[in-house]
């Protein structure tokens, strides 16, 4: 009885959207498997990573691949995952499933974009998951009623400003996020 209520109550809010989170489940299932993979198979975490020297070797999947690997071992893994759970079923509902693997894959290219120029060994995909976060933090600024809403909207934005200044590659993923949500609110919500 909660789920159908559930239902209605997401269905009044976000018409047209599904209650359930498949991308966000579909992603989160296949990183976890991949991620799985690696413990067993090490050569996994080797072939995915990002390293630099493999990108200009011509191994251009590498600008993908490390979203769905973890070197840093349960804390990665736990933080991501939670994460991305969290904030990928609102946006999820929010921009629908696939507006969401939009923003989860473009915002993930341009954190391992920016990984290369300042931090050309890692992988993980907490810069996938930065992009969700912008574009939630442009919806809390176009579209939240809430004076305080949107200020934590514009608290994400700075925050992004702010770690793209100090390199950190979840800067320019969150500053993606962010544009494109906004510019998709813009654009209607269509999924």
């Amino acid at each position: 009885m909660s789920s159908s209520i559930e239902t209605v109550a997401w269905s009044s809010v976000y018409p047209g959207k599904a209650a359930r989170p498949v991308a966000t489940a579909s992603v989160l299932l296949l990183t976890a498997v991949i991620t799985g993979l690696q413990f067993r198979f090490p050569e996994v975490l080797s072939a995915l990573r990002r390293t630099p020297w493999a990108l200009s070797s011509g191994e251009w999947w590498r600008l993908i691949t490390p979203l769905f690997v973890h070197p840093d071992g349960w804390s990665q893994i736990t933080f991501d995952f939670i994460g991305i759970a969290i904030v990928g079923t609102v946006v999820e509902r929010i921009f629908g499933a696939r507006r969401w693997l939009i923003l989860y894959f473009s915002a993930g290219l341009v954190g391992e974009v920016a990984g290369f120029a300042w931090e050309p060994f890692g992988a993980g995909s907490s810069v996938g998951g930065a992009g969700l976060l912008g574009a939630f933090a442009s919806w809390l600024l176009l579209r939240h009623a809430l004076l305080r809403a949107r200020f934590g909207g514009g608290v994400i934005l700075l925050a992004a400003i702010l770690l793209t200044a100090v390199r950190d590659n979840h800067g320019p993923p969150l500053l993606r996020g962010a544009c494109l949500g906004g510019l998709m609110l813009s654009l209607g919500r269509r999924s």
